[in-house]
């Protein structure tokens, strides 16, 4: 199947990118899909991630849902037509491949795990979108927010971040950087885990965080992943640390999304 498609393409002549902007663009990944949902031109736009259609991590499902699905599959992509895809840069090799052999043109983007890498990345797929001008009003917003939002005195309270399977965001994730937006120490940071660690209770309780972040999505429905969150030690913690539940949709990638968590954690702080 795969084979006949790129054979069907070669022959129709599917050419190189041209100067004039692409009419028919795919994106395959749901953090690239989020920021191609903001900067494409109506029509532009003719294939999402199928992720950017869950509702619990993704923040721009209405706009995917006027879109088609795709996975990160040849055949899915072909159907489309497109006269551009858009791939996070360290995977899909073998798409990438046939998909250039079918002289199909592809834009490779870095993962951006800061607020800074999103506003370069916003740029390059603006500009290859023929939407420069969409691109730097959307950088402009976000560094206005930023602004705005910024806790300006010392940190002076810490939080703790208690994920799934007691999963946490430590030092250089993205929600580090959130958190200290909001004027908070990530008590993760400061015990050296990394980015994707593990944040065991024992050291949330000798911790002793002013505030315990939740994802509220994943909490609303408890299982095992997520038990910890109700066990009887937090209690101790009670009157002490202010809890409060995030839905974590909003801080799974980088982008202008990720000021509603600094908002919603300026609040609680308070």
């Amino acid at each position: 199947m795969i084979r006949w498609l790129v054979l069907v393409l070669l022959l129709i002549g599917v050419g190189p990118l041209q100067a004039q902007s692409p009419k028919r663009v795919v994106t395959v990944n749901l953090c690239l899909d989020q920021l191609a949902l903001r900067l494409a031109a109506p029509g532009q736009l003719v294939g999402v991630s199928y992720l950017s259609l869950d509702p619990r991590i993704s923040v721009q499902v209405d706009k995917a849902r006027a879109i088609a699905p795709v996975r990160a599959t040849v055949e899915s992509i072909l159907e489309l037509r497109p006269d551009l895809v858009i791939f996070d840069s360290v995977a899909h090799a073998n798409q990438k491949r046939l998909l250039r052999g079918a002289g199909v043109p592809l834009l490779e983007l870095p993962w951006a795990a800061s607020l800074e890498a999103t506003e370069e990345l916003i740029s390059r797929m603006a500009a290859a979108l023929g939407r420069e001008e969409v691109g730097r009003a959307l950088i402009a917003d976000m560094q206005a927010d930023r602004r705005r939002l910024t806790w300006q005195g010392p940190l002076t309270a810490t939080a703790a971040v208690l994920q799934p399977n007691r999963g946490t965001a430590g030092k250089r994730s993205l929600m580090d950087e959130l958190l200290r937006l909001a004027g908070l120490r990530n008590l993760a940071a400061e015990l050296g885990i990394p980015a994707y660690g593990r944040l065991s209770l024992e050291s949330v309780l000798a911790g002793k965080p002013d505030m315990l972040v939740f994802d509220g999505v994943a909490n609303a429905s408890p299982a095992r992943a997520t038990e910890f969150v109700d066990h009887h030690a937090l209690s101790s913690l009670a009157g002490r640390a202010r809890i409060v539940s995030l839905p974590m949709k909003y801080a799974v990638c980088a982008g202008p999304e990720n000021f509603e968590v600094v908002r919603l954690l300026a609040e609680a702080r308070r």
